[in-house]
């Protein structure tokens, strides 16, 4: 770890909340950079600790200086990715735009880390999509017993999309909400909600729409009961995800309950309901966990519950750094 030499390769804000998560964590980082995917403009400056950041743009960059990367690129960006592989550099791809090649391992940090022995094929390892990882975490205490379908409605904010979309989302609804009609061409976001994959875009993005092949590589033994329905909302921040889980014998809810609560990285709510906007108002500490409420037992054999996730801060930030530390420990 203390040769550890890491390219943070993202746009701004998810810089920023990476560096975050980094200054929080116990690891020792020799070297930290931060490769401009997107030009970040003169006014913005990073910073780790008390220390300015080395921001390098990217026709600039010698991949070969760092070990590890933390990329967050789109698929035209593969090109960077595979020349940072070339010189010698671990990637650790938070939008898994190499998620569905065939030997490159996709993680969420605490339910199927064995999956890292694979990494070395390519040097590359992708961490799960933000809306597998939340529910991959709130499977974990059902995994042992056979399940018989597992229902999942995902809510997604405009930041699942990029920034661009939740400045889409803020110009729209004070625009809408000036007596102002958007034009007649224009795709809504504002006050409207909308099947997630068939808007610009993200109709192309591989994190959006083939998302349950990354869960096949996660959990492949749910994959033939899993159901997935994905809903873009006029929301700024937080994917909530509503769960019923049907099982082929009775799940006692008192007890997914405790052991929820013993869980690391989860917060049980059991006397209120935990929303997007009131999870990105609690504090730091909350915001790095996921929500879960709302647990409610259907029938004896049929849970149904609730959870809420900073897709940014806690999906991809923290647990691109708890996939960090797992890298290097193997």
């Amino acid at each position: 770890m203390a040769n550890l030499h890491l390219a943070i390769a993202a746009d701004f804000l998810l810089a920023e909340k990476l560096l975050e998560a980094l200054e929080n964590s116990t690891l020792n980082i020799a070297q930290i950079s931060a490769v401009e995917l997107e030009h970040f403009g003169e006014e913005h400056s990073l910073r780790f600790g008390a220390k300015a950041v080395a921001q390098i743009p990217l026709d600039d960059v010698d991949w070969s200086q760092f070990s590890h990367v933390l990329f967050a690129g789109k698929m035209a960006q593969a090109e960077v990715l595979a020349n940072a592989v070339k010189a010698g550099c671990i990637i650790l791809d938070l939008y898994g735009i190499s998620a569905l090649i065939g030997d490159v391992p996709v993680i969420v940090p605490s339910v199927n880390n064995e999956a890292i022995e694979n990494m070395r094929e390519r040097n590359i390892v992708a961490l799960a999509n933000p809306q597998v990882s939340q529910l991959a975490l709130a499977l974990k205490p059902l995994l042992d017993q056979p399940l018989a379908h597992i229902f999942v409605s995902s809510l997604l904010p405009s930041a699942y999309f990029g920034d661009e979309k939740v400045r889409e989302l803020a110009g729209q609804t004070a625009q809408l909400l000036n007596g102002i009609p958007l034009d007649a061409d224009t795709a809504r976001v504002a006050f409207d909600t909308v099947p997630a994959n068939v808007q610009g875009e993200e109709a192309k993005l591989p994190f959006s729409r083939e998302f349950e092949l990354q869960f096949a590589k996660v959990l492949p033994q749910l994959t033939a009961c899993l159901t997935f329905h994905s809903v873009q909302v006029p929301v700024f921040y937080g994917i909530s995800q509503m769960v019923t889980v049907q099982s082929n014998y009775p799940i006692d809810s008192h007890t997914l309950s405790e052991q929820w609560q013993q869980q690391a990285w989860l917060n049980v709510n059991l006397e209120q309901i935990i929303t997007p906007v009131k999870n990105g108002e609690n504090d730091d500490d909350c915001q790095n966990a996921l929500q879960i409420s709302q647990l409610l037992e259907k029938n004896d054999a049929t849970v149904q519950f609730w959870t809420v996730a900073d897709e940014q801060r806690f999906s991809l930030a923290f647990l691109a750094v708890e996939l960090l530390k797992i890298v290097l420990d193997n």
